[in-house]
């Protein structure tokens, strides 16, 4: 029977010193598996609550981690090991072969590395629907993505359809999605291969396959912003419902995309992309989105969504611009 006993203490007692553990500034402490820390959100899975805690970063006061992370500091290294506080404020990070001291508030981003392959995904869907009474108005929107994180490598695909009918109008259909491989290379820095897609009736566009390749950077990444820009090379493919205005052609692509988080339940994402053509004299495209998103209970959130493209040289006069405006309810696979 004591033997039996100490069987069991011992395991309890290796149960509990394989959790990882959490100690806020208001002295609660949270026992259990540290999922992620991204864009200043803390999940936290634990065995006394069906769902996972969602901890600010800017809260927590100490942290011992039992598992391996890949941890991204604000200098912009990149490392994989253990976290555990030392003394107030101050944290240690081990390492294969070495350990470092460095401030709590250095840690901008830590991603459990887990041998199961399904725990990497992390993804949402939202729709949209819009009704007018006058001309029969309607409008519906679908939005996805799914996105994969390893060490070094990073894989997102991403799709949007809008469909809009009125009377009087002819049906508008826009659909995009696109492919993406990121490679982190050095010190924030990564090469990228993309491969997208673009249908627009209202640009006469039947479908634009776009490659690319090029090299990016995190310029700011904190946990509460980060900006990246990236460069690189585009290979269109164009065709029209006009069969005669079908083309190929090579252009620059220069872009970048800033996010702010940490405020409240409220994310913001910008981004722009331009396209100075580099085989068609004079030719000059650029895409704008703007994402605004708000946090709901269980992973569901309020999605509005703003996206412009231009072309300066467009298969139809006039329309040089083109531009919709999104709201929507969505859930979120974390």
């Amino acid at each position: 029977m004591k033997r039996l006993l100490f069987l069991l203490l011992i395991i309890g007692f290796s149960a509990f010193a394989q959790k990882d553990s959490l100690k806020l500034k208001n002295n609660d402490i949270i026992v259990g598996e540290l999922k992620s820390m991204v864009n200043g959100i803390v999940i936290m899975k634990t065995s006394y609550s069906d769902k996972d805690f969602r901890i600010e970063y800017i809260n927590v006061k100490e942290i011992y981690l039992d598992q391996s992370f890949l941890i991204n500091l604000v200098n912009k290294s990149h490392y994989l090991g253990k976290v555990k506080t030392i003394s107030p404020g101050i944290v240690e990070i081990t390492t294969d072969g070495m350990s470092f001291d460095t401030k709590i508030e250095n840690i901008v981003q830590l991603k459990a590395i887990d041998t199961k392959f399904w725990s990497r995904f992390t993804g949402a869907i939202d729709l949209g629907f819009n009704l007018t009474k006058s001309n029969n108005f309607n409008q519906f929107s679908l939005g996805s993505n799914l996105k994969f994180e390893s060490e070094i490598w990073n894989f997102s695909a991403s799709y949007s359809s809008l469909i809009t009918n009125q009377d009087d109008v002819a049906e508008i259909k826009r659909t995009e999605w696109s492919i993406e491989a990121q490679r982190f290379i050095y010190n924030e820095w990564y090469a990228i291969v993309d491969v997208s897609f673009l249908s627009n009736t209202e640009q006469a566009l039947k479908g634009r396959v776009s490659t690319l390749g090029g090299i990016g950077k995190y310029v700011i990444r904190t946990n509460r912003l980060y900006l990246g820009v990236r460069a690189g090379v585009n290979y269109n493919i164009e065709t029209y419902f006009d069969e005669t205005l079908n083309k190929k052609s090579t252009e620059a692509n220069l872009a970048a995309n800033f996010n702010m988080f940490e405020f409240g339940d409220f994310n913001l994402t910008t981004d722009f992309t331009a396209y100075p053509s580099l085989s068609e004299s004079g030719r000059f495209r650029l895409d704008y989105n703007l994402d605004l998103k708000y946090d709901l209970p269980w992973d569901f959130y309020i999605k509005m969504d703003f996206a412009l493209n231009y072309d300066n040289q467009p298969a139809v006069i006039g329309n040089d611009f083109d531009y919709i405006f999104n709201s929507g309810f969505g859930w979120e696979l974390k």
